[in-house]
């Protein structure tokens, strides 16, 4: 074994320029290639054993079926480990030298030693880095206690200092120590290779902010104006401080509330405090928001839907983007995860920069890819993209910050031109498993709390997957539980909201503020544990409306700000900004412009929100009914290997799921709930909103000539498809 690793001969270790030894660099890379071995097989048993801990028919079809890809996608990680085992040997050696050249043993196997030490100690710090910059990659919540620990004693100011200190300065100067004791080493030739390549960044980095200047001062004001929507998923509009919320922590940055930027925008903008999606579902919903139709229509009923569903609805319906489009605007979707709906249903849309969205496929290889921690501790960035394309598919690599990089970039280059822009730039920030990263994640939490709920919600694929009594499991939390989940959605809200202030600042920064109509609002709300409910969304309309709230706030440029109390709805969006572009509504738009209200043409009337549960992921329960029978997840869904691996919903649980949604109808002082029975009947009631806004009273035995009315009109809808206004309902006027 020694004799593999002969003394250091003098020429090993003779001074350099520097006046320092160098270690072979062949041996220092043996000893990093020892510790990539060690995670590479390290990874392989991570897989292996989450695979056999997963407890739903998805992972024994991945077993089953898709081996020969899991081992090809582990083949392709090795590209990464070599990589890594070349840059990191390169930066290692200069340290390396240095301790060789205090120690008396001079054996090549001292440097393969220190090599493989180095590497430990600079994977582990790299770990640590993800406290400060990506958090959602660390392995375990508890990774970097010790550091927490250490902040705590440090006054609240010093802690972005020392953040900057530690996890950005001390690795630029390691870095930079090594380069130039590389340079140094290789004399003129080393010093020439490093001018040309500051020379060429110095090049690049400026023309790009030249350019980018020269994009603000030449943005010209076109006569139609550019439209931006910005929402995050499952964002609730009772939610933020515009509508009166205030978190239960007030100290350090908590002091400004959740919403800031957003709350300032609502002063000068037109705040519409009650708007609906007709779905809780992301697919379904923005599909409503872009075509004006509601989910019956255009055929998107939940989540899941097959190859054949999709195409019937891309022929059915009519995108405000496509309408766009033919008058020369610049039409384009950016998200991460949440946003990959527009990779099945493109709406429209020319540019498209999402994540994949539920497809078997991507699933796996992310598996793969997390397993390896290589991968996005080091690959996170343009390498690692280009390596590795799918990442760009993967919900932990695109990121809010990636997201609102590129929103940044794209405005740079549409401000010297005239051409409008329409775009929908959709954040999951808000969405479970409500995961943000610092300094949200800890803004608003309990410090104390030691409970599942740390820092975000403990996301269990198996519950969500193979089990039928997710309402049971997640009834079972605790207060403090349930006080820190709604915690860390504030702190997920206040991302949000840091994201909607970068897009308003790059606006004006590229001048194109003055002539861009902002919207913000969300696809749906979110069940908080709040009366009657747990958590999720599109579940049931049990409680309140909060999982179908969102905001609407509509900023015109030059428009005098007010708020206004009456319902919008999401299917009302797009014939909204279509007279305010001058674009002709087709007639299989189902929803009403609100563009009279902004402009103060026409007075606000109440009109009627029509919706319907999505995916059944869980069932609510109502007293005395028995609801129609429940399935776990990966019972009733499959992949098709012909719709690029999708997830869909195998033919015969689609009508069964449809005729099982619960459906809601709501007037300015009413709400009625159809619930269907497992018997084929469905059981009506109905709660006063003004005294019970969490629907906890059903007055449909009391009040039957309210009940009767609005069972009418909610049975038209689901049965006819029909849509009846609150005059219609109650010709005499609604009574309060």
């Amino acid at each position: 074994m020694l004799q593999a690793f002969p003394p250091l001969s003098q020429s090993d270790t003779a001074p350099l320029s520097s006046g320092k030894p160098a270690a072979r660099f062949l041996h220092v890379l043996a000893g990093v290639s020892v510790f990539l071995i060690y995670q590479y097989i390290t990874a392989i048993l991570r897989l292996t054993n989450s695979a056999q801990e997963m407890d739903n028919k998805f992972s024994t079809i991945a077993r089953d079926e898709f081996m020969g890809f899991l081992i090809g996608q582990n083949a392709l990680m090795l590209i990464a480990y070599v990589i890594l085992a070349l840059v990191g040997a390169f930066l290692i050696q200069p340290f390396v030298s240095w301790i060789v050249a205090r120690v008396k043993w001079k054996h090549a196997l001292i440097v393969v030693f220190c090599a493989w030490a180095i590497a430990w100690w600079a994977h582990s710090y790299s770990i640590l880095r993800l406290v400060d910059s990506r958090p959602y990659f660390l392995p375990d919540a508890s990774v970097g206690g010790w550091y927490a620990e250490f902040l705590r004693f440090l006054p609240a100011s010093a802690h972005r200092g020392v953040n900057i200190a530690f996890f950005k300065v001390f690795p630029l100067v390691l870095i930079a120590i090594a380069l130039l004791w590389q340079v140094q080493r290789r004399r003129l030739r080393g010093w020439i290779t490093l001018a040309v390549i500051v020379l060429i960044a110095g090049a690049v980095y400026g023309v790009g902010h030249v350019q980018a200047g020269n994009a603000a001062s030449k943005a010209k004001s076109s006569a139609r104006p550019n439209i931006m929507i910005i929402g995050s998923d499952s964002l609730r509009a009772d939610r933020l401080g515009v509508a009166g919320y205030r978190p239960k922590r007030s100290d350090g940055a908590a002091a400004a509330g959740v919403s800031p930027v957003i709350d300032e925008l609502a002063s000068r903008s037109i705040n519409f405090q009650t708007c609906y999606s007709p779905i809780g579902s992301t697919l379904e919903s923005g599909t409503s928001l872009m075509t004006s139709q509601y989910p019956h229509t255009h055929g998107l009923r939940h989540m899941f839907p097959n190859q054949k569903t999709v195409e019937a609805a891309q022929q059915r319906t009519t995108p405000l983007a496509t309408l766009l489009r033919e008058q020369g605007y610049d039409t384009a979707a950016i998200g991460d995860w949440c946003a990959g709906y527009y990779q099945l249903m493109p709406l429209g849309f020319e540019h498209i920069s999402v994540s994949n969205f539920d497809n078997f496929k991507v699933y796996m290889s992310q598996a793969v890819v997390m397993a390896h921690s290589i991968i996005p501790l080091y690959f996170d960035n343009a390498v690692g993209y280009q390596l590795y394309p799918q990442i760009n598919s993967f919900a932990s690599f695109v990121t809010p910050d990636v997201v609102t990089n590129r929103v940044r970039d794209r405005l740079e280059k549409v401000a010297g031109n005239d051409q409008p822009f329409f775009w929908h730039v959709f954040y999951s920030c808000t969405h479970l498993p409500y995961q943000s990263k610092e300094p949200y994640a800890s803004m608003f939490i309990d410090p104390n709390y030691e409970g599942p709920n740390k820092k975000a919600f403990p996301f269990d694929v198996d519950s969500f997957a193979s089990k039928t009594n997710l309402e049971e499991i997640l009834a079972a939390a605790s207060p403090s539980d349930i006080a820190q989940v709604n915690a860390v959605y504030d702190g997920c809200v206040r991302q949000f909201d840091d994201c909607v202030k970068d897009i308003l600042d790059s606006l004006k920064k590229n001048g194109l503020d003055k002539n861009t109509i902002v919207i913000v609002t969300g696809d749906h709300g979110d069940d908080l544990y709040d009366p009657g409910t747990t958590l999720l969304h599109g579940q049931g309309f049990n409680g309140g409306l909060q999982a179908s709230h969102v905001p609407m706030i509509v900023h015109v440029p030059g428009t005098a700000p007010k708020a206004i109390p009456e319902t919008v709805r999401l299917i009302d969006v797009a014939p909204t900004l279509a007279d305010m572009a001058g674009v002709k509504k087709p007639a299989n738009w189902e929803g009403k412009s609100f563009a009279g209200w902004i402009d103060g043409s026409e007075a606000p009337q109440w009109r009627p929100f029509y919706g319907e549960t999505g995916f059944p992921f869980m069932q609510p329960k109502v007293p005395g009914i028995k609801r129609p029978p429940l399935y776990p997840l990966d019972e009733m869904t499959t992949y098709d290997p012909s719709f690029n691996y999708q997830f869909v919903v195998k033919p015969e649980y689609d009508g069964p799921l449809v005729t099982a949604k619960q459906r809601c109808l709501r007037t300015q002082y009413w709400k009625i709930v159809c619930t269907p029975a497992e018997d084929g009947s469905r059981h009506f009631g109905i709660f006063h909103l003004p005294s019970d806004p969490h629907g906890r009273t059903d007055l449909a035995s009391t009040r039957p000539e309210i009940l009767a009315p609005l069972q009418s009109a909610l049975t038209r809808w689901i049965d006819d498809h029909h849509e009846s206004s609150i005059a219609e309902i109650f010709p005499n006027g609604e009574p309060q």
